[in-house]
């Protein structure tokens, strides 16, 4: 699991058919040296949120109901930033 900042969404007009009626977003993780990752989102995150994502693959094709889908990426909870602590 990472943290990482929701920045958009995508559209896509040709997506693998367990990906059709999924939220798609954009997210950031907080590591500069990590690639954005698309990620299904069943939470209502919004852009500039921040997020818990996970890359558990086997929990998202439950998740879409397809054992073959391309899924990977989930939104596993959206952090409250009035509840945020800083453990820096």
């Amino acid at each position: 699991m990472r943290l990482a900042t929701i920045k958009g969404h995508v559209t896509s007009t040709v997506k693998h058919r367990s990906l059709e009626g999924w939220r798609l977003l954009i997210a950031m993780p907080e590591s500069p040296d990590l690639a954005p990752q698309i990620v299904i989102d069943s939470l209502g995150a919004g852009i500039g949120q921040k997020v818990m994502i996970s890359s558990d693959g086997s929990e998202a094709r439950k998740m879409v109901g397809d054992q073959h889908s391309p899924a990977r990426w989930t939104v596993m909870g959206i952090i409250d930033p009035e509840k945020e602590l800083n453990l820096g």
